[in-house]
């Protein structure tokens, strides 16, 4: 594959990465607000932390999935950096609601 054959390519995967996290945030701003979702993003930057872009996309569908199954917005963006999966989250809040 040519030099410039690979460049092409990088530069569309960096495209559909950065549309997939447009796509993310706007639909975290639909269930809580567009601040909290800037808010997220800025928290969640993967220049703060030592995960990948591939990784700060995950958070924030880890967060669009918490949000959406109704967990208050700050709760959810304090769960999904502690590293457990969106159902273990969803579970924990879910049992500390009938205590």
């Amino acid at each position: 594959m040519a030099m410039t054959e690979i460049i092409k390519q990088l530069e569309k995967e960096i495209l559909q990465q950065r549309t997939d996290e447009q796509k993310l945030k706007n639909e975290i701003a639909a269930v809580a607000s567009l601040e909290f979702a800037e808010r997220a993003a800025g928290a969640l930057d993967p220049k703060k932390h030592l995960y990948s872009f591939e990784g700060y996309l995950s958070l924030l569908q880890m967060l669009k999935t918490v949000l959406y199954a109704g967990m208050p917005p700050d709760d959810a963006l304090d769960a999904v950096q502690t590293g457990w999966s969106a159902e273990k989250i969803l579970e924990l809040w879910r049992y500390s609601q009938y205590e």
